[in-house]
């Protein structure tokens, strides 16, 4: 290869690419250390020449002692262009662009960027083939990498992804080919590979064997571990699909027979795994879709029933209207949670009016009772109790009048006893039997 050129770097005077190189990196410079060419005066023009070779060969030398490689670069290379049949500015100028190409692949592994630094050092050797730091530099970022690669084989071995540790296996021997880890790993994964393969043939017979016979569940299962171990085998993956969409077919029908039982949980879950064992499968998507739709009216009629409870009628009815516009499938049950809300609030209604007849408020009650009967012509004994009620009116009412138009204290008292009998809070009936039941006062 030959030497590097350099175009000038304007934003950069010294031109610096790096710090570090050794002095030794120079130590087969061509620069003369006796001066016989002072023998002759004659010689003065090529004494001059050499003094100027001196110069340039100890800025060049200064340049790289202080870092300053990019620069020595161009010094280096402007001087040989300048005497292209000068052997020593050759040689000077090979050096330069040994130790830059050698500056940039230390600093591109210390970034960690081994293989452009690679590129960079074997640039340099081909350059200068008997450099020995060269050579120790490109051995350390050829180690570098070949642990790099040895470590992600070794983890990927443990997780038991064999393909993936061979190949770095295989790529650290790139990198240090006699590495007797590496040996060993590739040809442990080379055997289980190998030997997964037979598995995977055997495993295979067994899956077409279990598929003759219809028993699909053992044939999906050897079929997958076939598949798992010949991943690229076409044959393999086609028996294992064609069984998937069996199994598929088989979970949609166990999901229909759900369904039309309203099982709709059950068969949500038949179609969910008809979906997974078959994507393809439009009609076990829209089935989840319409299963899952009436778990959702389900829900809607559970809540309703739970404020149905509560007495929270309205809110119930909002729900149930909700399930109803909602439902393909369950509107019996719809209109079974609409006649429980009815239910309740009668019975409401009904405990509402028991609760005015149980505290003598009798008008009341049979108010309740007559507006409970005009929403439904008959409940539990409605009837009977406001027709019982309004007879307590009607005869209280009538036994009063008698009271009060009797001049009998006996007589009165007895009108009243009757209506206590029935009615003890009617009007002010308490008040006249506890006044007539008071002891006559001696004269």
């Amino acid at each position: 290869m030959n030497p590097i050129r350099l175009k000038p770097d304007p934003e950069s005077p010294s031109g610096c690419r790096g710090a570090g190189l050794r002095r030794s990196t120079f130590s087969r410079t061509f620069f003369p250390s006796g001066s016989l060419l002072c023998a002759s005066v004659a010689l003065f023009l090529v004494a001059a020449c050499a003094t100027e070779k001196k110069t340039t060969a100890e800025d060049v030398r200064t340049l790289v002692d202080h870092g300053h490689y990019g620069q020595a670069l161009d010094m280096a290379a402007q001087a040989s262009a300048d005497a292209p049949d000068d052997k020593a500015l050759q040689d000077l100028h090979r050096e330069a662009s040994v130790a830059y190409l050698l500056e940039q692949g230390r600093r591109l592994t210390f970034d960690d960027k081994d293989e452009e630094a690679i590129v960079a050092m074997r640039s340099a050797l081909e350059i200068d083939p008997q450099s020995k730091e060269v050579r120790d530099w490109l051995d350390k970022t050829n180690r570098k990498l070949a642990l790099h690669h040895l470590n992600l084989a070794l983890e990927e071995h443990a997780k038991d992804e064999i393909p993936q540790a061979l190949g770095n296996y295989e790529q650290a021997l790139v990198y240090m080919p006699g590495d007797k880890d590496a040996l060993i790993g590739r040809e442990l994964c080379q055997h289980i590979l190998q030997h997964r393969l037979e598995l995977g043939s055997n495993y295979f017979d067994e899956g077409v064997r279990a598929l003759s016979d219809f028993w699909l569940e053992q044939a999906h299962s050897r079929f997958a571990y076939s598949h798992k171990y010949r991943p690229g085998e076409e044959r393999t993956q086609g028996r294992k699909t064609q069984v998937e969409k069996l199994l598929a077919d088989q979970r949609i029908s166990t999901g229909e027979t759900f369904e039309k039982h309203q099982m709709f949980g059950a068969a949500r879950n038949e179609y969910r795994i008809a979906v997974l064992l078959d994507p393809s499968n439009d009609d076990a998507r829209a089935s989840v879709a319409r299963v899952q739709n009436e778990l959702d009216v389900g829900s809607l009629l559970d809540r309703a029933g739970m404020h149905v409870v509560r007495g929270q009628f309205e809110e119930a009815s909002k729900l149930v209207e909700e399930a109803g516009a909602k439902t393909v499938e369950q509107h019996d049950e719809v209109e079974g949670a609409l006649a429980t809300i009815r239910e309740g609030r009668f019975a409401k209604e009904y405990d509402d009016a028991l609760v005015l007849e149980h505290d003598y408020r009798f008008e009341e009650a049979a108010s309740k009772y007559d507006d409970l009967l005009s929403k439904t012509q008959f409940y539990k004994d409605v009837i009977a109790r406001r027709d019982t009620l309004n007879e307590y009116i009607r005869l209280a009412a009538d036994l009063y009048g008698k009271a009060a138009a009797e001049t009998a204290p006996d007589k009165k008292l007895e009108y009243l006893n009757q209506i206590e009998v029935f009615w003890p809070e009617y009007k002010d009936v308490r008040a006249q039997i506890a006044e007539l039941a008071k002891p006559a006062q001696p004269g």
